[in-house]
């Protein structure tokens, strides 16, 4: 599996699984769904959004090794 397909995969699995976060909201009100809100929630939003962002620098990266070494893609 390529990086790209990969990020692809990982970014519809959490957009999937935020819209079912999201649609809790309105019947989960307490302090339970806030808490994991602040503690769970919002911190794998964060480190998602870090691991795509990294995941897109290191196929840049591959692709211009890829290059630099006159390799294919696989």
């Amino acid at each position: 599996m390529s990086l790209s397909a990969g990020r692809y995969q990982l970014a519809n699995a959490f957009k999937s699984l935020k819209q079912e976060w999201d649609s809790t909201e309105g019947v989960w009100r307490d302090i339970v769904r806030k808490d994991y809100n602040d503690h769970h929630w919002e911190p794998l939003e964060a480190r998602l959004a870090s691991i795509l962002s990294a995941t897109d620098r290191l196929e840049l990266e591959v692709a211009k090794m890829r290059s630099e070494c006159g390799t294919e893609r696989e």
